[in-house]
């Protein structure tokens, strides 16, 4: 995007030099701290309340800070933050977001805001009598997707508005800010997509440097294995964005309680998802395990209470098969030098897996071995001795549910 000043007389373009070394010291002072708030790890809210206390200081009688900006996450569209002089790290609120979309959308890159103005005097707020609007452009090279640009409003309650040599410090800080919040978030979106992405310990392990093929390590876990019911018949009647609109809500409620109890996805596959829970504690396993049962049990009974609501009247049920077993697996980066993924394998993956496909035929919701059941102390249905699939040795099978409508 390239952008320009706005040509209002009030817009001051800042001086090719710094005019005396009263100015010049505010500004290293203010840079300095700025740089160091981010370098610190603050927060967007302590950055941005570390550049007005400054500015006080600085004798810029600066009332309040509004700040506006694209942010890589799955949840939020505009990244807001609110500073006032009077009140501490006050964090999302209304802000005069209506000027910065002008400021885009004209290529304006300063913008005085008073009486004068016009269309825009009507963002000054109580006793307010001048502002002034920044636009500061990032290039893609140091941003995260398409958070290129930090907008940034000040105001003044001084009488007669600011004075030339405040809007010459701010045009002076203003860029420093930017690059220091703009380092801020962009960090916070790197772990944002990769815990989006892959899980918290995932993105905790690339995070750490574990970012090459064959760096994995062997845990011990509790093994989930979700399949989505009839989802073969279900692809036959629906629309593509009503099958997917499904999907991801299935995920959704079946998943929620899984990943609150500590447990995190390795993967989906197809109309499936992989979860896992680690046990880095001997002395923890049967918690753990009670956790994981309870926490899936939890998950099927949500689908239940979806299923009931008067959303799903003319929708497809959604109900789930879960199959889960515990062991020794294989974490970490697998795959090709060209493409690959931070995931889990082993025999506790296949032996979920295969019990989830035996609900099936069992006519279950959920399948474990008796010795996981047993670790978690969960009483059950017994369905007998059964050879799994690719596994030498039979298995005791315990579980939940006895419904014969099941198909897929």
């Amino acid at each position: 995007m390239t952008t320009r000043e706005t040509d209002d007389n009030h817009a001051r373009f800042p001086h090719e030099h710094l005019k005396s070394s009263c100015l010049a010291s505010y500004f290293l002072q203010i840079s300095q701290n700025l740089v160091k708030a981010s370098l610190d790890g603050m927060t967007d809210i302590e950055i941005t309340a570390v550049l007005g206390t400054k500015l006080l200081e600085a004798g810029v009688n600066i009332s309040t800070i509004e700040i506006a900006c694209d942010v890589v996450d799955p949840e939020v569209e505009l990244h807001r933050v609110r500073w006032h002089q009077n009140t501490v790290n006050t964090g999302n609120t209304n802000l005069s977001v209506d000027v910065f979309p002008h400021m885009l959308e004209e290529d304006i890159t300063v913008l005085r805001l008073n009486a004068e103005t016009g269309r825009f005097a009507s963002a000054l707020q109580g006793r307010d009598t001048d502002a002034i609007a920044f636009a500061n452009h990032l290039e893609p090279d140091v941003t995260i997707g398409f958070f290129d640009d930090v907008m940034s409003l000040f105001a003044t309650e001084q009488p007669g508005g600011f004075k030339p040599s405040d809007i010459d410090l701010l045009h002076l800080v203003t860029p420093v800010f930017a690059l220091a919040l703009g380092a801020r978030l962009n960090a916070a979106a790197a772990r944002t997509l990769l815990q989006t992405y892959l899980g918290s310990n995932a993105a905790t392990a690339m995070l750490d440097g574990r970012v090459g093929l064959g760096e994995v390590e062997e845990i011990r876990a509790i093994v989930l294995f979700c399949d989505l019911v009839d989802f073969t018949h279900m692809t036959e009647m629906l629309d593509a964005q009503s099958l997917i609109s499904d999907l991801n809500l299935f995920f959704e409620t079946v998943t929620r309680p899984l990943s609150r109890a500590g447990g995190q996805v390795s993967g989906y596959v197809g109309d499936g998802v992989v979860m896992f829970f680690p046990i880095p504690d001997p002395a923890n396993e049967r918690a753990l395990c009670a956790t994981a049962v309870n926490a899936a049990l939890e998950g099927l009974k949500a689908l239940d209470v979806l299923n009931a609501s008067s959303s799903r009247d003319k929708n497809p049920q959604l109900r789930a098969r879960v199959g889960i077993d515990i062991g020794e697996v294989v974490h970490g980066n697998i795959g090709s030098a060209g493409r690959f993924s931070f995931t889990i394998i082993g025999s506790p993956v296949n032996r979920a897996a295969r019990l989830q496909v035996l609900a099936k035929d069992l006519g279950a919701e959920l399948l474990m071995t008796s010795d996981l059941a047993g670790k978690a102390g969960v009483r059950c249905n017994t369905f007998g001795n059964h050879a799994l699939r690719g596994f030498d040795n039979p298995v005791d099978v315990v579980g939940f549910g006895n419904s014969t409508g099941f198909s897929k």
